[in-house]
């Protein structure tokens, strides 16, 4: 079992990588939580795949739990969810000393970790993410959030996890266009701040898109202990952290105007593409660094222009633009984006102009 320590002071906790991983879950449970219920919260795709073991695994240590399920998609990021899942929770009759679990990707972990900072005032979280993107991001570093009709994670919390439990053999229950979705998010961290790891990962396309599993667990492995740099030095994102959302002001921008019909990672993958177009036309990167991270995407079938996320939709640019505004990231109205000084980094950058901005945009829908 691979074991990867997050030090955050008095918020210190471990995510611990390991095939199979479900009996791990309840012995640590049972150790560390002896009389505490488990109260689990999952989506009704994750709960027909996985939720059965978990429950096994609790059954055999003789940990009382209870189950609630969400629909599965962003709908249930929502207000209307948020209410009725933390009504049934405490009319389950949760109180201080029991355990929330998020069993799934990353709208559920963002979801559940949300209640667990607000109701009782707080209560002790574990994460089980079981999709890529939430195993190597979002499980990772303590936000949560739910969206509102003004934007993605609007409303939300830090509030760190007291466990991380991955199992890479979760992904292979995953459709191709998840698993590429998560995918996304991993080459974000090759062009942050590790240009080798992302030369490796260009080099390993192949064992990438076959699930190869020791290559699947360094990957892994690699972008937890990458973000845990981050979030170590920067928990609640006033500075360093920042770097992380390379990509994400269009990726953001993207989503909302499909109405977050649209995987994440597919809008991202397009983000960190216009990032590092942009990047190339203030002269901070090379045509040539460009192309090698539009060449290595289109490699794994992610797309890399608009049209590919919607035929139909008539992009417009100034509407694109006028949703980055609507971001959480602007800052005293200004943008501020993520760019990149070729592959590897990545700094914040405010005050670009924005005809430029309308330029790179365009590029991307005129193809």
């Amino acid at each position: 079992m691979l074991k990867l320590p997050i030090k955050l002071g008095s918020n210190n906790y471990n995510i611990l990588i390991k095939t199979n991983i479900f009996s791990e879950i309840a012995k640590y449970h049972y150790q560390n939580y002896i009389n505490c219920r488990a109260f689990i919260v999952t989506d009704n795709n994750v709960k027909k795949l996985y939720l059965k073991k978990l429950l096994a695994s609790f059954d055999k240590k003789k940990i009382s739990y209870n189950f609630f399920s969400v629909s599965p998609g962003e709908k249930s990021k929502s207000f209307k969810c948020a209410e009725n899942l933390a009504n049934k929770i405490i009319s389950a009759g949760i109180n201080r000393n029991d355990i929330i679990y998020s069993l799934g990707g990353g709208i559920v972990g963002d979801l559940t970790g949300f209640l667990s900072s607000i109701i009782l005032r707080g209560l002790k979280f574990i994460q089980i993410p079981t999709t890529l993107l939430s195993q190597v991001d979002s499980s990772v570093g303590g936000k949560t959030g739910i969206n509102t009709k003004n934007g993605k994670n609007m409303i939300g919390t830090f509030f760190q996890p007291k466990a991380v439990f991955i199992d890479p053999q979760t992904l292979v229950s995953l459709s191709k266009r998840e698993f590429l979705a998560g995918y996304a998010e991993v080459v974000k961290y090759g062009l942050i701040n590790d240009k080798s790891f992302f030369l490796w990962l260009n080099k390993n396309t192949k064992k990438i898109k076959c699930l190869d599993q020791s290559v699947i667990k360094k990957i892994i492995f690699s972008c937890c202990k990458n973000k845990a740099q981050f979030v170590k030095k920067d928990e609640k994102e006033s500075g360093i952290r920042a770097l992380l959302n390379l990509g994400h002001t269009f990726a953001h921008s993207i989503e909302n105007e499909l109405d977050y019909k649209v995987r994440h990672g597919y809008a991202v993958s397009i983000g960190l593409l216009m990032a590092m177009n942009l990047s190339e036309k203030l002269k901070y990167s090379s045509y040539s660094d460009y192309i090698l991270v539009k060449s290595h995407l289109a490699s794994v079938e992610l797309p890399i222009n608009l049209k590919q996320l919607s035929s139909r939709k008539k992009w417009n640019v100034n509407i694109l633009l006028k949703n980055m505004y609507a971001d959480k990231k602007v800052y005293k109205g200004n943008l501020r984006f993520i760019l990149c000084n070729g592959i590897g980094k990545a700094f914040i950058k405010e005050n670009i102009n924005e005809e430029l901005i309308k330029k790179v945009i365009k590029e991307f829908i005129d193809v």
